[in-house]
């Protein structure tokens, strides 16, 4: 796995962390899962079209 370095604003940060914790995952596990969704939510897209 590579490193990538992500500059955030504050807000998107601290919302980001906010949802990490409430999801018991670390802000690179959130931010993850939160690509992942994304992806297949648009293949699914591409899929339908």
């Amino acid at each position: 796995m590579k490193n990538f370095t992500l500059r955030l604003p504050d807000l998107l940060r601290d919302w980001i962390k906010e949802k990490a914790e409430s999801n018991n995952r670390s802000m690179n596990g959130e931010l993850i899962a939160m690509i992942k969704k994304a992806k297949e939510k648009q293949e699914q897209k591409e899929i339908m079209t």
